[in-house]
């Protein structure tokens, strides 16, 4: 009968992969329609003799969620971030660390996939893990947790922020200095692999990760395996696969065809033909060229040994010029040796002045002008700190007047100086803005967004490359789209626009929250920047629209927060700021926005509560005070109203909710004359609009108390 029960014979050869073709079929047929934990059993029963799948752990019945190893609901479940064919990663926030981690799941069984097949992907997808987990090195994601998720294997390991060299070379050419680096530190990495006997298999531009601050990190070891594996099966990514690869064993020259590939990829944004085409780009110098071809011999007895002598030879051209790769003349290689052997050096000085002496006494101050200019361009070279531009730059001015004397001898030594002070006086530059839109950032929890600071932001944000110019937006966002501050920029930009907004520069906010809805550094992003675009406001205060673009800001925890710090109160940013302080309760934004809606609603014990975390939070900012004086003046508390406006003046003077509140409190002490004085010199314009717009602001209330002790308010002007 086609649906009888195989026999134990046909089971353990079903399991050994040695049952004939259409039998195969009939077993596997009938493993399908048992429940799957009826037929893992059963394949388990069976599978003893073979190691492979013996080592293959029977399913378990599936939990909701990532099963850490470590104490259970650990990490929580957040977004996907993407997925392949083998697994799916997602986000997943560290409880205990308070952390984001990426979390890698093995898909689920597909309906036609033979069980068999998916047990064997499960035991690739679990190697991937200890593989991962057993390579220490700076560019190799680690692995922080093995376990289960919804039942499934999973890993836990860092969460990585940045774009795959892939991106990269499709926004434009990589300069050949930071396209450089980024090998130097992808051949260290797989070269470390390599000493411990792993070959990656699968090196592409869309699994190499280039992150901030210069970091690099090499992805995906899911086809990884150890040197000398020969399974018969091509695995990779065709178009950066040695020639070589799934006929013949597993070895570190496989990855050296794909490190050359992924150079030439760099340099002339297209995968390697065959044959290897001879036009290298002429910009390139004859050493990295050399270097490339050498990478991509289809003899692997021609190729590297392994990616960490691609590395050394990489980072031999960047302190001498030359690759061992390159095919020198012997003029070339008497210079090599010249410049790197003392002793050489000084026999080849010595024969010259021989000759200088017996031919011509010219020729020989010739050749000791060019020895002392050589002398002087190693001690340059040696002496010189790279990671400074100032001390790059005293070090470049000197070797271009070498230059002017010894143009071919110093063109080396210049074009090595010039990439190291590109890329110190980027790095400085990147620094020198991060630390100041972080200050800014803080004086802003410290006094709120106000009109004082558009100069500081704008003079900031210019320095990071951006005009700032309403006519050149899309020139910024091209260049915002590409800058490593990207994130910070973001949040900055939505700051500026609030502060645009106050001091009345209508146009200008306009064109900063178009660039900010352009090239945000993620959906959340940018979706703020549309809203921040058609944003009304009532009663000095920005409000929050129902519209999916309010929806899509608040998915996004960085973008949510930020929107909190800018909006009037309403239900939905309430719920938001209540929702951030479960995961986050000492977050300032979310507990000075759940401070406001509080004070919104009625309930000033509440709000008092929370103004009191938020000033532990950021003791110098002004808003904890002042929420505290609003509740004081609901309470109808005179000492704590008095207590707390004096110690928001005492932090910032000029601010006009606080100058109300401390009429309000002046009047309530006997000194209605000295409150009256106080409102005189306030500008009406506020003081009319918080009395007129009743859209829930607190200062409507203090404005209420100030007529109310029958104070007068100034008539506009």
């Amino acid at each position: 009968m086609a649906n009888a029960p195989p026999s134990p014979d046909e089971l353990r050869a079903f399991c050994a992969g040695s049952l004939s073709p259409d039998r195969f079929a009939v077993v596997d047929a009938w493993l399908a329609a048992l429940d799957e934990a009826e037929a893992a059993r059963v394949l388990a029963e069976f599978a003893r003799d073979r190691p492979a799948l013996a080592s293959v752990p029977a399913p378990v019945t599936p939990e909701p969620g990532f099963v850490s190893d470590l104490p259970r609901g650990r990490l929580s479940p957040g977004r996907l971030l993407g997925a392949g064919g083998m697994a799916v990663v997602s986000a997943a926030h560290d409880r205990v660390l308070d952390r984001v981690v990426a979390v890698k799941a093995l898909r689920p069984r597909r309906v036609d996939e033979p069980l068999e097949q998916f047990q064997i992907r499960a035991a690739a997808f679990r190697r991937e893990a200890a593989i991962t987990a057993g390579l220490e090195h700076p560019a190799i994601p680690p692995v922080y947790d093995v376990g289960r998720s919804d039942g499934l294997p999973a890993f836990a390991m860092k969460r990585l922020e940045g774009r795959t060299l892939d991106a990269l070379r499709s926004a434009g050419a990589v300069p050949v200095s930071e396209l450089l680096a980024i090998l130097v530190r992808v051949a260290e990495a797989v070269g470390y692999a390599h000493s411990r006997g792993v070959v990656h298999r699968d090196l592409s531009p869309h699994n190499i990760l280039v992150a901030e601050f210069g970091a690099v990190y090499v992805l995906d070891w899911g086809l990884a395996v150890p040197a000398g594996t020969h399974d018969g099966v091509r695995a990779g990514t065709p178009a950066w696969m040695a020639p070589e690869q799934g006929e013949a064993a597993a070895d570190p020259r496989q990855d050296v065809y794909a490190l050359g590939a992924l150079a030439w990829f760099g340099f002339t944004g297209r995968p390697p033909g065959e044959p290897l085409p001879r036009a290298i780009p002429k910009v390139l110098p004859k050493g990295i060229a050399a270097l490339i071809r050498r990478c991509l011999a289809h003899d692997p007895a021609e190729r590297y040994p392994d990616a960490g002598a691609v590395a050394d030879d990489l980072r031999r051209w960047l302190s001498d010029g030359v690759t061992l790769a390159q095919d020198a003349n012997r003029l070339e290689i008497a210079w090599l040796r010249l410049r790197r052997s003392p002793r050489v050096r000084a026999t080849i000085a010595a024969g010259f002045v021989a000759i200088t002496l017996v031919l011509a006494g010219w020729w020989w101050q010739a050749r000791q002008a060019r020895a002392e200019a050589e002398n002087r361009l190693a001690r340059i070279v040696a002496d010189t700190a790279l990671d400074r531009s100032a001390t790059v730059a005293v070090a470049l001015a000197e070797v271009r007047a070498i230059a002017a004397r010894h143009p071919r001898l110093a063109a080396p030594v210049q074009a090595r100086l010039q990439t190291a002070f590109d890329l110190a006086a980027r790095r400085e530059r990147d620094d020198a803005v991060r630390v100041r839109l972080s200050e800014l950032l803080h004086r802003t929890r410290t006094l709120g967004p106000w009109a004082d600071q558009v100069q500081a932001w704008r003079q900031a944000i210019r320095a990071a490359g951006l005009n700032m110019d309403v006519e050149r937006v899309t020139a910024d966002a091209a260049v915002l789209a590409a800058s490593p501050l990207r994130p910070l920029l973001a949040e900055s930009l939505a700051f500026l626009w609030r502060a645009e907004q106050e001091r009345g520069a209508d146009t200008h906010a306009a064109a900063t929250a178009t660039l900010l809805a352009t090239a945000g550094s993620s959906p959340g992003w940018q979706a703020l920047g549309r809203l921040l675009a058609r944003t009304r406001f009532a009663g000095g205060e920005p409000q929050f629209c129902a519209c999916a673009d309010s929806d899509a800001t608040l998915t996004e925890a960085t973008s949510a927060a930020t929107a909190l710090a800018l909006f009037a109160p309403e239900p939905r940013l309430a719920v938001a700021a209540r929702t951030a302080l479960a995961d986050r309760p000492g977050d300032f934004w979310p507990l000075i926005a759940s401070a406001r809606a509080s004070l919104a609603d009625g309930d000033a014990a509440t709000a008092e509560r929370l103004a009191l975390i938020a000033s532990g939070a950021e003791p110098d900012s002004v808003l904890p005070p002042l929420l505290l004086a609003y509740a004081a003046l609901a309470r109808d508390d005179t000492v704590a109203l008095a207590r707390q406006v004096a110690r928001g003046r005492a932090l910032v003077s000029g601010n006009v909710e606080l100058d109300v509140l401390h009429a309000v409190a002046l009047t309530r002490q006997g000194h209605r004359a000295d409150a009256q004085v106080v409102i005189d010199r306030l500008d009406p314009g506020a003081l009319t609009a918080h009395r007129s717009d009743r859209v829930g602001h607190p200062m409507e209330r203090s404005v209420q108390a100030v007529l109310a002790a029958g104070l007068r308010l100034p008539e506009p002007h």
